[in-house]
C-alpha cells in the first residue's frame, strides 16, 4: 500500500511539472524571453514621429497609415500580437529618445541609421535605402555662377556652398541637423520645423541651399511641379539607409526583427519609389491626392467649360477677321506669309497656353523640329551669301577704296551702336527690381550655365575669343555649329576664290549662289508652316512662364526701342547729307523701304527696293552703291549690335551680377563679334548667337536666350525697319560721288536691281 502511494504522488508531481508546458501555446515554447513578455500582453508598442512623413507614416482620412505602418503591422502578426501606434513629439530625436527609454518598444519612421544612435538603441538591418538630396535655389546660383552641372560630388557641393554668405536649411531634431554642420563649418545653418518648410525657404530665396529626404522632394514636386522653377535638385546625394529602433532591453526581439527583414516571404522589398507610387500615387496623380483640394463641382466644370468658349471664340472672330480682311483680299502674297497672320498666330498661342497650358506638352516639339530645320539651313546659308559677298567687293580693282571705307566705317558705326546699348542698359537698368516671380521663373530656364568664368583681363578675354575663331580642323565648326570659326573659313575663302583663276573662280561662284538660292527657297517655303509653328512656341512659352515674365521684359523692350531710333535718326540725316534734299523728302523716297521692312519684318526683302531708289540718285557712284548697298545692309547691323549690347547687361542685372567697366567695354566688343557671326541667319535664330557674349563673362545662357526671343519677338518689326534706313545710310557714307562709269569686271555679275 506504502508503495502504490509512493508511485501516486510521484506521478502527480509530474504531472503538476508538466501542466504549464501542455497549457502554453506555440510561441512560448519557440520564443526567447523578451518575445514571450510581449506575447504575455498581447501588445507591440510601435513609436512614430508625431508629424506627416509620407509615404511612410501619415494620416489618410483619419487612419494611420504608409509603409512603416503596414510593416509595424506585419511584424506584430508574426508575433502573434497587435500592434498599438504611439505618436511620439520631438522629430526623430524625440523617437530615439522614447526607444531608448522603453516607453515603446520599437520606433521607426523613415528612421536614418548612424552611429550616434546605434550608441542608445538597437538598430535593426537597412529595409530601404532612401537617399538624402541637395536643392539649390536656383536664383542664388545663377548669382553666384554656380554650374549645377559641374557638382559631380558631394565634396563638389560642399566645396561651393560652405562659405559665408551661403543660407543651409534642413530639418531640425533630424539626423540631418549633425551632418550639416559637418559638411558646411562656414556657411549658416538655418533649422526648418519640418523638411516641408526646408523647401518652402528655398523657394522663398530664404536659404540657398537645402538638405532634405528624397521621399520628401519627389512627394512635394509631384504635388507642385511649379516648385522647380526656383528649386534645382543637385545630382548628388548621400545614401540614407532606414532602420527599426529597438529598445536596448529587447535583443531577442532585435534579433526576431532582422531574421523577418532578411528571410519572410512578407518581407519589404521596394525602392523608394515604389514606395512613393503605390502609397501617394504614380507621378501626376500626386496632387489630387495629397494636397487638400476642393473636389471637383458643377461650379469648377461650367468655369472650365466657359474657358474653353472664350478661347474657341477668339479663335473663331480672329480667323474670321483673318479670312475677310486678308485670306480673301486678292494679293501677290499668300495669306499664310501675311505678317498679320504671323501676328495673329502668336496672340492666340499665347492665350491658348495662359488658358490650357497641358497643351505645350504636345505642341512644343513639332515646333521644335521646326526650329530645328531652320537652324540647319543657317551654315549653308551664311557660308554661301559670305563667300559670294567677298569675293564680289574684291573680284572688281576699282572697288579698293570702297572696301577700304567700308571695312572702316562699319566696326566704328557698330561699335557705337554697342556702346549705345550698353550706356542705354547702365541708366535704364530694366533687368533691376526684379518681383520674385520673375526671377525665379527667369532662373528656372537656367538649366547650365556656361563653363567659362569672367576671369583675366580684357586682353585675355578677346584673346580667348580669337581661340574660337581660328579653328584646327574644317569640318569641326559645321559639327559644333561654331559661327565664328565658320564666318572666318567664309571670308577667307571668298578672299582666296576672288585671287584664283578667272574660269575656276566663275565656276564655284555659281555654285555657292545656287547653293544659296536653293536653301533661300527651302526657307521660303517653310515660311508657309510659320505660322503654326509660332502658335505652338506662343504657347510653349506662355504655359512654361505665364504673363509676369513677360510683362518684366516690358522695360527691356523700351530700352531697345529708344536704342534703335537714333540708328533710324542717323541714317536720315545721312541720307539728307550725301544726296542734297530735304528731310521731307528722305521720307518720302525711303520711308516706304521702312514700312515695307517694319510690315514683313525683314530688312532684307527691301534690298531690291532700296538698291532700286538709291541708284536713281545721280548725286552717287551707281557702281559703288550697287556693290556697297548689301554689304552694309547685312553687315552694318545697326541694330543687332544695340540688342547683343543691351541684352546681357539686361541678364546680368536680373541675375545680380555686377560689371566692372572693362566687362562693359568687353561686351561692346564682343557685340560686334555677334554681328559679323550673325550674317546668314534666318529668323530668330541670331539670338542663340548671345553665347558669344555669355560665355566669357559667365552669364547664364538659356534665359539670355529666352529674353532675348521674347524681346526680339515685340521688336522684330523695329529692328527690320531701321536695318532697312541704316544700310541706305551707310551705302550713301561710304561711296563717292557720281563719276562716269567704269568698265564692269568681266566674271562679276552685277546684283539685280
Amino acid at each position: 500500500m506504502r508503495h502504490v502511494f509512493r508511485i501516486v504522488s510521484l506521478s502527480s508531481l509530474i504531472f503538476l511539472m508538466a501542466l504549464p508546458c501542455l497549457g502554453a501555446g506555440p510561441h512560448a515554447s519557440a520564443m526567447p524571453g523578451d518575445i514571450q513578455e510581449i506575447q504575455h500582453s498581447g501588445v507591440l508598442r510601435v513609436g512614430v514621429i508625431d508629424a506627416q512623413a509620407p509615404p511612410f507614416v501619415f494620416e489618410q482620412d483619419g487612419r494611420l497609415t504608409g509603409f512603416d505602418v503596414d510593416l509595424a503591422r506585419q511584424l506584430a502578426a508574426a508575433l502573434g500580437v497587435r500592434p498599438e501606434f504611439v505618436r511620439i513629439p520631438g522629430g526623430w530625436d524625440g523617437l530615439v529618445d522614447a526607444v531608448a527609454a522603453m516607453t515603446v518598444d520599437i520606433g521607426l519612421s523613415e528612421l536614418t541609421k548612424n552611429m550616434a544612435r546605434t550608441q542608445r538603441v538597437f538598430l535593426s538591418r537597412t529595409y530601404v535605402l532612401s537617399h538624402i538630396v541637395f536643392a539649390a535655389n536656383r536664383l542664388a546660383m545663377a548669382q553666384n555662377r554656380i554650374d549645377a552641372a559641374s557638382l559631380n560630388s558631394v565634396q563638389d557641393v560642399a566645396g561651393h556652398f560652405d562659405a559665408p554668405g551661403f543660407r543651409i536649411a534642413t530639418m531640425a531634431r533630424s539626423s540631418l541637423e549633425p551632418l550639416a554642420r559637418e559638411l558646411f563649418p562656414r556657411a549658416e545653418i538655418v533649422f526648418a520645423p519640418s523638411s516641408q518648410a526646408a523647401m518652402a525657404m528655398a523657394y522663398e530665396g530664404q536659404a540657398d541651399l537645402i538638405m532634405v529626404g528624397e521621399s520628401i522632394f519627389e512627394i512635394a514636386v509631384h504635388a507642385d511641379p511649379g516648385l522647380l522653377y526656383k528649386i534645382d535638385r543637385l545630382a548628388p546625394s548621400l545614401d540614407d539607409p532606414c532602420a527599426i529602433a529597438v529598445s536596448p532591453g529587447r535583443p531577442d526581439l532585435l534579433r526576431f526583427i532582422n531574421d523577418y527583414l532578411e528571410v519572410h516571404p512578407s518581407r519589404p522589398k521596394a525602392t523608394p519609389r515604389e514606395i512613393i507610387d503605390q502609397y501617394m500615387g504614380p507621378a501626376g496623380s500626386a496632387q489630387e491626392e495629397t494636397l487638400p483640394v476642393t473636389e471637383p463641382g458643377p461650379q469648377g466644370e461650367r468655369l472650365a467649360m466657359q474657358d474653353i468658349a472664350l478661347v474657341a471664340l477668339l479663335h473663331i472672330l480672329v480667323l474670321g477677321v483673318l479670312w475677310a480682311t486678308v485670306a480673301r483680299r486678292p494679293s501677290a502674297q499668300h495669306w499664310l506669309l501675311s505678317p498679320w497672320t504671323v501676328l495673329a498666330a502668336m496672340g492666340l498661342g499665347g492665350l491658348t497656353g495662359l488658358y490650357f497650358p497641358f497643351l505645350a506638352a504636345y505642341l512644343s516639339r513639332p515646333a521644335g523640329l521646326y526650329m530645328g530645320f531652320w537652324r540647319m539651313c543657317v551654315l549653308p546659308i551664311m557660308v554661301a551669301a559670305i563667300v559670294t559677298s567677298t569675293y564680289r567687293l574684291l573680284a572688281c580693282g576699282g572697288n579698293a577704296r570702297l572696301v577700304k571705307r567700308l571695312l572702316v566705317w562699319t566696326p566704328l558705326l557698330l561699335l557705337g551702336a554697342a556702346l549705345l546699348g550698353v550706356g542705354i542698359g547702365i541708366v535704364g537698368r530694366p533687368g533691376a527690381d526684379f518681383s520674385k516671380e520673375a526671377q525665379g521663373l527667369l532662373a528656372s530656364m537656367n538649366k547650365g550655365m556656361q563653363a567659362a568664368q569672367p576671369g583675366g583681363d580684357l586682353y585675355d578675354q578677346l584673346m580667348n575669343m580669337v581661340d574660337t575663331i581660328v579653328p584646327d580642323n574644317l569640318l569641326a565648326p559645321m559639327v559644333n555649329n561654331e559661327n565664328l570659326a565658320v564666318l572666318f573659313v567664309a571670308i577667307f575663302f571668298g578672299v582666296a576664290v576672288a585671287a584664283g583663276k578667272k574660269q575656276a573662280k566663275t565656276t564655284l561662284i555659281d555654285i555657292m549662289d545656287t547653293v544659296l538660292e536653293s536653301f533661300t527657297t527651302m526657307i521660303r517655303m517653310s515660311l508657309y508652316l510659320l505660322p503654326f509653328a509660332l502658335y505652338a512656341l506662343s504657347l510653349d512659352f506662355i504655359a512654361s512662364t505665364g504673363l509676369e515674365l513677360m510683362l518684366a521684359i516690358l522695360r527691356l523692350v523700351v530700352c531697345l526701342t529708344l536704342a534703335f531710333l537714333p540708328g533710324g535718326l542717323l541714317a536720315l540725316v545721312l541720307l539728307r547729307w550725301k544726296l542734297g534734299i530735304p528731310i521731307a523728302a528722305v521720307w518720302r523716297d525711303f520711308g516706304p523701304i521702312f514700312l515695307l521692312s517694319f510690315s514683313t519684318r525683314s530688312s532684307v526683302i527691301s534690298m531690291p527696293i532700296g538698291l532700286e531708289r538709291l541708284q536713281n540718285y545721280p548725286q552717287i557712284d551707281r557702281a559703288q552703291i550697287t556693290a556697297a548697298y548689301p554689304f552694309a545692309l547685312l553687315v552694318c547691323h545697326y541694330a543687332y549690335a544695340a540688342f547683343f549690347a543691351l541684352t546681357p547687361v539686361f541678364v546680368g542685372q536680373a541675375f545680380g551680377v555686377s560689371f566692372t567697366p572693362g566687362q562693359y567695354l568687353a561686351i561692346a566688343v564682343l557685340a560686334l563679334l555677334c554681328v559679323v557671326s550673325a550674317i546668314g541667319t534666318i529668323g530668330l535664330s541670331y539670338v542663340l548667337l548671345l553665347a558669344i557674349i555669355c560665355g566669357p563673362l559667365g552669364l547664364p545662357l538659356e534665359p539670355a536666350v529666352v529674353v532675348g526671343m521674347a524681346a526680339v519677338s515685340i521688336v522684330d518689326p523695329i529692328i527690320s525697319g531701321v536695318q532697312a534706313l541704316f544700310g541706305c545710310g551707310v551705302a550713301t557714307l561710304v561711296v563717292d560721288k557720281a563719276k562716269p562709269v567704269p568698265e564692269a569686271c568681266g566674271d562679276v555679275e552685277q546684283p539685280a536691281g
